[in-house]
Order: structure tokens, then sequence, then C-alpha cells
């Protein structure tokens, strides 16, 4: 019987007893004939043909095991991944039939060890009490995988993706069935474990025959593989099997860049980007600035990994630098995968070759929409759905909720409509004489300090503290520019703060705005960034006082009701989609009562606040969470002449301890992780830290 003829009964037999039946006398491959093309879809049994995309049994968690009925459907499922592979390496044999006589004898002995597999899942679920065909099966493989091109091709997809992919499964649920005392099924995906370590150690020796000679595996199997497939694929939803893929015959560095590898696996991702100098584009307008603000510009390069804890795993961030795999590997090892990333080109645009501009996107996300980010997404935007994202959200009305007087405007109307003292909301002052008309009112009200603030500025930037009495020859020589370009300051009296704290809200177009948590905010003399905490319980963050007459006046009501509504009100508002913070405070009054000023900046973009938050979600339950970013010079204070040096003393006095919860999931318990590559950061380190304690 001739190999070719053999395999066009397996692929085109519309039985299951003629496409599993082996060979009835010896196989010869004298005539291999013509290169076949694909059929749609392989011959099956009515039953057997694939369904419609999106339908599906849904596999059942690996806690639901132990009853018959759902383990007999994860087998069904994994009987069609047989066949299918049984289908394909059928079409491989048709489709390449002057590939070398040694690789289809070898395709052969693992297309029958492949018939043997169905067979066997067959008759395990038989005894569980399902037939197969009696659930709908899809033709995922089929499709992603019958247009290959070449041999090369074939290994690439089957052997090196799907089957690989196999060696984490099959090893996991073996071990989980054995540990529930179902021996006959352990032992059936044993066998199939040890047959796909051979499987796909085959694929990878024709690999490497056929790859471009000099390249690295890694980059060779990158290179290989067209969008929807990745290197993500070859990795199953189970504990990553190191051992099996040393056994397969791959390298260390094969495996541990598979291990770090992340890409969408079909959910559409979201594309994110870290660009902390939203703010200046905003009042200049222009994306230069980013590029030469040289402080913003350090920021932004040594903390473009924020975006991976905001983010869910099948998205993509875009970096300025590439991380090195130790870093990724200890985040990994904390519990955090690193999404898909893709670095931006020295100039910080997308590379001329992007993916992205070839795929489906969700919606755009970078830290804050203004005109640097406008400008780098531009691009991507026709990729993203009319219905998450028709036009790129920036214009004047976006750029004016990012003013201080924005914020100065809204805190005036929630002093009237909450009954607040006059001092919890600014005075806007468009000239020298309106600035010394609103000192006069606060030096009447008893204060005798105030501060200024420009529009737009950095936090900390744009600030510059005066005396109610006067305005001295330096404040002139502060105030005078802002005036002339930004038209404006805002007047506040210098209040003495008791506690600072974070609102953060999810924003939905059209929608109000949603509280997502609060946090505990942290900052300089200055008004800079130093940290922020969250915890099980907010008011066990604050100062005892603080908690106390933030709980008796409910004020975590006002962000839910009136706040938010305010918000959705704003110019521009109903168009923002992702983040968004208010920064406030408890203060001291002259009389001694703590009192509270809800609003004091707007935020319209991410915030380290919802960076905090969203760090939770890596945490053991009833943790509390420390997120901080330190400057070169706090380290220089302390001794560490680098980043590196801090990194490393950093984690020595206080060792990560990663715990596992009841769902199985490894959580930190407690300890400090370094967020950012340490070992290329210039300045800046990103630094979380986890305590069992509740409070602060």
């Amino acid at each position: 019987m001739e190999l070719r003829d053999f395999a066009e009964r397996v692929l085109f037999a519309n039985t299951l007893e003629e496409k599993l039946a082996a060979p009835s006398e010896a196989l010869t491959d004298y005539e291999p004939g013509g290169a076949m093309g694909a059929p749609e879809s392989p011959g099956r049994p009515e039953d057997l043909r694939f369904s419609g995309r999106g339908e599906r049994a849904p596999l059942p968690k690996a806690a639901e095991l132990r009853g018959e009925k759902e383990r007999a459907v994860l087998l069904h499922a994994f009987a069609n991944h047989e066949l299918l592979a049984t289908e394909l390496m059928a079409l491989a044999l048709l489709k390449f039939p002057d590939a070398p006589p040694e690789f289809r004898r070898g395709l052969l002995r693992t297309l029958r060890d492949e018939q043997e597999h169905t067979r066997l899942y067959m008759e395990r679920m038989a005894a569980c009490g399902l037939r197969f065909g009696d659930l709908p099966v899809n033709g995922f493989f089929w499709r992603n995988i019958s247009d290959m091109e070449s041999p090369a091709d074939y290994v690439s997809r089957l052997s090196l993706t799907f089957e690989q992919a196999n060696l984490d499964y099959a090893r996991y649920y073996g071990g989980l069935f054995a540990e529930m005392g179902d021996a006959d099924t352990a032992a059936l995906l044993d066998r199939i474990y040890k047959d796909e370590i051979a499987h796909v150690g085959y694929g990878l020796k024709w690999f490497r025959r056929w790859k471009e000679p000099g390249s690295g595996d890694w980059d060779a199997f990158r290179g290989a593989l067209r969008f929807p497939l990745s290197p993500a694929r070859a990795k199953g939803n189970a504990p990553f099997n190191r051992e099996g893929r040393r056994k397969a015959g791959f390298d260390a560095g094969f495996i541990e860049s598979l291990e770090l590898f992340n890409q969408s696996r079909g959910r559409t991702p979201r594309v994110a980007v870290f660009n902390p100098s939203a703010e200046a584009c905003a009042l200049s307008g222009s994306a230069d600035t980013a590029r030469r603000d040289g402080t913003t510009a350090v920021l932004a390069r040594d903390l473009d990994v924020l975006p991976f804890f905001t983010c869910l795993r099948d998205d993509v961030v875009l970096l300025r630098q590439e991380p090195t795999r130790e870093h990724l590997a200890a985040l990994l090892a904390a519990g955090i995968a690193p999404p898909q990333y893709e670095v931006l080109t020295r100039d910080g645009k997308l590379p001329l070759h992007s993916g992205l501009t070839e795929r489906k996107l969700a919606r755009l996300c970078p830290w804050g929409w203004s005109a640097d980010s406008a400008e780098l997404l531009a691009p991507l935007l026709p990729m993203v759905g009319e219905e998450a994202c028709a036009d790129i959200p920036w214009d004047a009305e976006i750029r004016l909720l990012y003013a201080k007087t924005t914020a100065a405007g809204l805190a005036a109307e929630l002093r009237a409509a909450l009954e607040l003292p006059e001092e919890t909301a600014g005075v806007i002052a468009g000239s020298e004489d309106a600035v010394r008309e609103a000192l006069r009112r606060w030096a009447e009200a008893g204060h005798t300090a105030a501060v200024l603030k420009a529009p737009f500025g950095i936090a900390g930037r744009g600030l510059h503290k005066v005396s109610t009495a006067d305005l001295a020859a330096r404040d002139l020589t502060w105030l005078a520019p802002v005036l002339h370009q930004q038209g404006a300051v805002v007047v506040e009296p210098w209040l003495e703060r008791v506690a600072d704290f974070s609102c953060q809200y999810d924003l939905t177009p059209g929608e109000t705005p949603r509280l997502k948590g609060m946090t505990r905010l942290y900052t300089d003399a200055r008004g800079g960034f130093l940290g922020c905490s969250a915890g099980p319980s907010f008011g066990r963050l604050m100062p005892p006082e603080a908690a106390r007459v933030l709980h008796e006046n409910g004020v975590e009501e006002w962000y839910r009701g009136p706040i938010a509504e305010q918000l959705a009100a704003l110019p521009g508002m109903a168009r923002l989609q992702g983040c968004l913070g208010i920064d406030a405070f408890v203060y001291r009054d002259a009389a001694g009562a703590v009192r509270v000023r809800p609003v004091v900046e707007i935020n319209p973009r991410c915030t380290m606040g919802r960076v905090t938050l969203e760090l939770k979600k890596f945490v053991r339950s009833g943790r509390t969470v420390l997120f901080r970013v330190l400057h070169a010079r706090a380290l220089e204070k302390r001794g560490w002449a680098t980043p590196e040096i801090a990194a490393r003393e950093l984690r020595a006095a206080d060792p990560l301890v990663i715990e596992a919860e009841e769902s199985g999931a490894a959580r930190i318990g407690a300890g400090t992780l370094v967020l950012n590559d340490a070992a290329r950061a210039e300045a800046f380190l990103a630094v979380l830290s986890v305590t069992r304690g509740g409070g602060s």
C-alpha cells in the first residue's frame, strides 16, 4: 500500500473506523504523487463535523474533575485534538510529497501514535459514559495549520506550537488525575506525555535543519509564526513544564524565553503605554515637549513597565527599552506574568513593521491622552473598532481636564453643594492684581501663607509658596511667565495637612464615572509623589483623626454621588475611557478642627494610585501594599550609588514571600519587589512592599 493512499484514507474517510485503522499491509513511498491542496475541512462522521465558531462545550475546571461526567468532557476535547493532529499529519504527507524521505517516515510514525491516542481517549471517555461526537468539536487547529506552506511551516505550527503546549497539559492533568485516584486516566496521560516529548523532539530536529543558518532557535521560532499564532500558543493553560521541554531537546535560553513570552491567545488586546509627560504636552500642545523634558524622559524610560501591572496578560505594552530576561523572570516568579510588549524605536515611535498595525485591537490605553500619546498611537486607530474609539480623544476639551483651573472650578461647585469651608476651593486669578486680591482674601480669613499653582504642571514643579501679606520680587519672577504662557494661576491658602489620599475612577464613555477605590497618598513638601498605600480597609491606612472625619462625613459617598456627577458634567469627559484620579487631603483648620478638602487635582489619566490598586491583584488578600517611586537622590542619601545596588539591598532586607491562596493561585504574601528593571534604570525605582498588617 502506498503511503499516499493511506494518508488520503485518513484525511478523507467519513468514519472513525477508517480514519483510525492501521494500514493493512506494509507501506511504500514509491509514488508520493503531486502536491495536494488543503480541503476546507477533513472528512468526518456527521457528529464530528466542526461546530460554528464560539460553539463549544465549556471545559470543566480542575476542581470539577472528580465527577465522571466532567472528566469525560475534558477527554472529549483532548480526543478531538488528537484526531485533528492525525488529520493534519495526513495532510502534510499529501501537501509535501517532495519532503525528505526520512521526514515523511517520521511523520508517519507520529501519525500512527496520534491514531492510537485518539482510540485510547475514546475508550476512556466511554468508560465515563460519553461517546466521541456527543459534544460539539471545534476546528481551531485545522483553521490555523491546514494552510501550511512547507514542511518547516508544518513543524513550526504543529510540532513546536500545539504539540509543545501538550507537554504542559498532559503532565498537569496526568498528575491531577493521579491525585484524585483515577489511575487509568493518569496512566493514559502519562503515556501520551512521553509520546509528545518524542513528537516535539522530532519537530525540533527538522526545524533546526531548515531554519536560517546562524539564527537561534527562539528567534527563528518567533519569526516562523504568523498571527494569530505566536509562541504563546506553545504554552498550555497549565503550569509551565520546563523538564518536558528539556527532554524534547530545547536549550535553556529557548525555554526561559518561552516561559516569559506572552501574547493574546484570542482575546482582542488593548495597547498601553506610559507617557508621564501628558500634562506638559497638554500645555504645549506638542509631542516634542516629551522629548525635550529631560526629567520626564528619564522617568518614561525607567518606569515604562508600569502598564504591566494595570493591563491584562493578553494586552500589549509599548516599551522604550527591552527589559532583561532576569527582570521578567523575577516578575514571573512573583506571580506576575508580563503581558506582550513591543519596543519603540529610539525616537519613541512604533517600529516600521509593527505587527500591531495588522491586528484588530480592543482599545488604545495611554497613561494619559495628550499631544504625545495622540501622535504615537494614531497609526493604530484604524485597527480599533469604532464602537470602542471612533477617534483619538485629544482636543481642547480634553486638554482643559488637566488644568488645575478646572479642578478649582469643580471644587468651588462642591464647596457650595456640600457646604464646605471657603478654604476648600482655590481662587482662579488671571492677572497680578487678581492674585494680590486673592491673597488679601486669604489673609483676611486668617491664612498667613498661600500657594500659587500653574494650571498645567507636573506634581511639585508647578507650585510656588508665597506669603499672603504681599508678593516678593522672587514671587513675581515665578508668576509673570506663568501668567503670560498659561493665562491664569490658582491661588489657594496653605493648609496644615493631616493626610493625603486619592480616589480612583473607571471611565466609560457616556456613563457617570464609577469609583474603583481609595488610596493613602504620600507626597513631599512640594507635592511630588513619594508613594501610595492600599489595603483591606481604607480607613485603617489613615491617621485615626483623619479616618474619623472621613467616616463621620460619609466622604466615600461624596465620591460615588455628587463628585462623580460633577465629573460627568465636565466638557470632554463623556468621550474618555479608562482611568481618572482625584487627589484630596484631610487638613487641620485654624481652630484645630480636622476637615476634608475633597478635590485638589483632577488627573484625567492613569495615576500612581491606580497602579497601587491594581497591584493588589498580585497580593494575598488581607494584606497592605505600599507602592513607592524612589529617585536617585533618595537612594544616594541611603548610601546606594546606583538603582541596581539599591534594588539588591531592598530585596535582601525584605525578602519576598510567595503564598498560595485557597484557589491555588500564587500571591505575594509579604516582602519587597522591585517593579522596574533596576539593571537599566537611570534614576528611578518603582518598589512594591507588602505587609501582613492592615494599617500604615
